[in-house]
């Protein structure tokens, strides 16, 4: 709700109303649209985890941030809601069915992002290993994304149900 403010007030100040509400539309539909074929198709919640791996820091992305925030609109279950960094431990006791591995360079490659979970043997028991079940996901698509919300939407709303558009 906080993006989607902030994108109507930019509209505002930039004289650009209606393309702002027009990508609020966009977003909402996106969180709409997957939420119903989610209800239709039955299907269960997945789990999942929203990470970051630095030099010297794991940062989880847990329900206080936008990350966690489109994991829930979406349907999602949040293995480590209320963590703000993890170890090796709390994510292989979480298991989640997914995770999403925070990147913030533009031109990284993403085999290189996802290698740090599926690269890890500490790792290789996860289901979301087993499962190819590993998505990169940029920084900027979400966390004070803006008009890149949409972006982020898209990227959870994909590995979250990644059979759904199919």
């Amino acid at each position: 709700e906080n993006e989607c403010t902030d994108l109507l007030n930019l509209g505002k100040i930039f004289g650009v109303e209606d393309k702002a509400q027009a990508l609020v539309d966009e977003m909402t539909k996106k969180i709409d649209d997957t939420v119903a074929a989610v209800k239709s198709a039955g299907t269960a919640a997945p789990t999942v985890a929203v990470v970051e791996f630095g030099d010297d820091y794991t940062a989880n992305y847990g329900s206080a941030e936008l990350a966690g925030d489109m994991v829930t609109k979406l349907g999602g279950k949040l293995v480590m809601p209320d963590l703000d960094d993890f170890s090796n431990e709390d994510l292989i006791s979480a298991d989640p069915d997914g995770i999403f591995v925070v990147y913030m360079e533009k031109n990284t490659p993403t085999d290189e992002v996802t290698a740090k979970v599926t690269g890890n043997a500490a790792f290789s028991s996860l289901s979301a290993v087993k499962n190819n079940r590993v998505y990169p996901i940029m920084l900027g698509d979400m966390y004070a994304s803006g008009v890149r919300t949409i972006d982020g939407i898209n990227t959870i709303a994909g590995g979250l149900y990644p059979d759904l558009g199919k």
